[in-house]
């Protein structure tokens, strides 16, 4: 009765009576707990290699965890640098603005500088270019024109008058003054006026001798010095308006022929003998008088004939001759 009881006792232990009919001796709770995680514990010989992976893979999670949190402290840490450091950046930044500034305008300001000395220094030298090139223009043209004048014929004899008048001329005419009275100076000019052409006489005077442009006449054949008409084209002025013709001139056989033929013959006709002014400026041996006498005569049709003889005796002082 008491082994039974102590077994029904032991039961609800957790122990169960055994058949052998020894007592049951109930052991402690912690046994039991010892015996449960050891139940459920894998045994050394059998679970070793699953007690070291098991190990392992605890390690290698911590191991992740820990890396992981290393990761995000460094990140924490990284981006927390990043932000700081970019923080800093934007106010050094903002700080140096202002210098940047002063340093770009620095170098705008020393670019403004530099062009304006490159544009002033092209200036100058285009300037100076030109300059060269007006200078040695003018040299020359200057020395052209010197060499011109000098190679040229001169155009004035050393008394003033036009090239082309030779002593013979001024000689035949003072000697027609002093054999009938026609004034000197009138003769010379009537020369410059009818055969003047620049620095040469007329192809009329040059060729055919005839210096005052005399038509012909048939009463002149045979007459000293002449030697017969010629055709020469020549500009009339009637009614105001010029007009070129063709007309019959004299030809003389030289110059002093002409110049004797004008004051022995073609003045001693009735035309110019017998006008008034021509004898009033005979009688008082004036130039200018003789020369409105002529026109007046007929001489010429052009109506400014005498302020065109005047003029040129005004112009070479053509008075000096009639003394």
């Amino acid at each position: 009765m008491s082994a039974q009881r102590v077994s029904r006792a032991a039961s609800p232990q957790g122990g169960k009576a055994r058949s052998d009919g020894k007592r049951a001796v109930a052991k402690p709770k912690a046994a039991q707990t010892d015996r449960k995680v050891q139940s459920k514990t894998p045994s050394r010989s059998a679970g070793g290699k699953a007690s070291s992976a098991t190990k392992a893979a605890g390690a290698k999670a911590s191991g992740a965890k820990a890396s992981a949190s290393r990761g995000a402290g460094a990140f924490s840490r990284s981006a927390a640098r990043s932000k700081a450091p970019a923080t800093s950046k934007k106010k050094a930044a903002v700080k140096s603005m202002p210098t940047k500034g002063a340093s770009r305008q620095g170098r705008r300001s020393g670019g403004i500088v530099k062009r304006g000395l490159r544009a002033f220094a092209q200036s100058y030298l285009v300037r100076f270019v030109a300059v060269l090139v007006l200078v040695v223009t003018a040299v020359f043209v200057a020395v052209s024109a010197f060499s011109a004048q000098s190679n040229a014929p001169a155009a004035q004899r050393a008394d003033g008058l036009p090239i082309y008048i030779t002593d013979e001329m001024i000689d035949t005419a003072r000697a027609m003054r002093h054999e009938y009275g026609h004034p000197a100076g009138c003769t010379i000019a009537q020369i410059i006026q009818e055969s003047g052409q620049g620095t040469s006489l007329s192809m009329l005077a040059e060729r055919d001798n005839n210096l005052f442009g005399m038509k012909w006449a048939d009463s002149f054949s045979g007459k000293h010095g002449v030697a017969g008409p010629v055709q020469w084209g020549t500009n009339e002025e009637y009614d105001g308006k010029t007009v070129s013709i063709e007309d019959a001139f004299v030809k003389f056989e030289s110059k002093k022929a002409c110049i004797e033929f004008r004051s022995s013959v073609f003045l001693q006709s009735s035309t110019y003998a017998d006008n008034p002014t021509i004898c009033r400026a005979i009688e008082t041996n004036n130039s200018a008088l003789m020369a409105w006498g002529l026109q007046d005569a007929g001489w010429a049709t052009d109506g400014s004939y005498a302020e065109h003889l005047v003029s040129i005796m005004d112009q070479y002082d053509l008075y000096r001759f009639d003394s």
